[in-house]
């Protein structure tokens, strides 16, 4: 029985990440696979007389596993995986030899094969990677625990046709009326003084620095909101209901946010511009994306740069924050707020100065 378990294990493996319209995708196409070092114990009561000392003997002159994983490890030939149903199941495929993997309901990450000719065990395999995958055919047969190590190894995989997986998903659009224009002038200025401050040619500004040229309006606060009657020009009677109407300042703010990425060494990273659809700052790094490419262009994103104009003529205001964040986290590591001395650009950049080396000077070159 197990000798026909071992046999089906030749043509079977694979793992994906499970789907279910979620994050994690299986890459498809040709992998290696691999068995290793197969293991047998002796069930109490279930095994031949001197069953313990036929397993240790066994055991001790099999091979071992994958490098370290899987010393010893035999190739059972190239096969193809073939992903369907959004990442739920999957087909491995050698020739004329087919086999089926569905997703485990309880764990994503597991891959179950529907038949592999006995009953008396199962092959299951757990995605460690969306390219990497590992498992076992275990189960038990004349008194003896069997488990044989299995792993497939990519060679050639690409992204599985995910078109619809995420539609539930799908970011929805901020009606424009809902959003506030930044002051164009203000905006530049801010770009032009952050690329000086942080080594960056104009020409390149914006590959590397992302702003916003719209904003979310912002309804938390009173600030700088009035309040007029029914009647009133702005505030007609017939909403019925309505004691007061709220007037809000002008869609335009002089209130500028730039941002920037740096890898773990302090470099700056190319970003993607900046949508209201997708707020995120992200790199713009086309192999990021598919996580089945061989390897990524540019490192991740370790840290956030953060500067934060608060140009207001009309208050006296000509302040700067800067802020350094966790990427992924958004957890903010060091800050200042750089109070401006007088107006305009000049007290813009005085800000970035003295924001910038309080918070350490971070940026220590740029990514091409």
């Amino acid at each position: 029985m197990k000798e026909h378990c071992l046999a089906a294990l030749a043509f079977t493996v694979a793992s994906t990440i499970a789907l279910p319209a979620s994050a994690t995708v299986i890459c498809e196409g040709t992998y290696e696979l691999f068995n290793g070092q197969d293991t047998l114990t002796a069930l109490p009561g279930e095994a031949p007389p001197n069953g313990a000392k036929a397993a240790a003997l066994y055991n001790a002159n099999r091979g071992a596993w994958l490098g370290q994983f899987m010393g010893k490890p035999k190739s059972e030939g190239l096969h193809e995986v073939k992903v369907s149903l959004c990442g739920r199941q999957f087909v491995l495929t050698q020739g004329s030899k087919q086999m089926l993997f569905l997703q485990s309901v309880m764990d994503e990450s597991l891959y179950v094969a529907q038949d592999i000719g006995t009953d008396e065990a199962e092959l299951t395999l757990r995605v460690v990677d969306h390219k990497i995958m590992v498992g076992s055919v275990s189960g038990k047969s004349h008194g003896f625990a069997f488990n044989m190590p299995v792993a497939l190894d990519p060679r050639d995989v690409s992204m599985p046709d995910m078109k619809g997986c995420y539609d539930d998903l799908a970011p929805r659009d901020t009606p424009m009326e809902d959003r506030v224009t930044v002051d164009p002038t203000v905006r530049g200025e801010a770009i032009d003084i952050v690329a000086a401050k942080l080594g960056i040619p104009p020409a390149e500004a914006g590959r590397y620095i992302s702003a916003a040229k719209t904003v979310a309006k912002t309804r938390q606060s009173d600030e700088g909101v009035t309040e007029i009657l029914p009647g009133e020009p702005g505030c007609p009677v017939e909403l019925t209901g309505v004691k007061t109407c709220r007037v809000y300042p002008p869609d335009t703010t002089t209130t500028v946010e730039t941002n920037v990425l740096l890898d773990k060494d302090g470099r700056l990273l190319p970003v993607k511009a900046h949508t209201p659809e997708a707020p995120r700052v992200e790199v713009d790094d086309p192999t990021a994306s598919d996580i089945c490419a061989p390897s990524r262009t540019y490192p991740v994103a370790e840290q956030r740069l953060r500067f934060k104009f608060f140009a207001i003529d009309d208050a006296g205001i000509n302040d700067v924050q800067a802020m350094l964040v966790d990427a992924n986290t958004d957890i903010a590591q060091r800050a200042h707020y750089a109070t401006g001395m007088q107006k305009g650009r000049r007290g813009m950049s005085e800000g970035v100065d003295e924001a910038y080396e309080a918070i350490g000077a971070p940026v220590t070159g740029r990514h091409n």
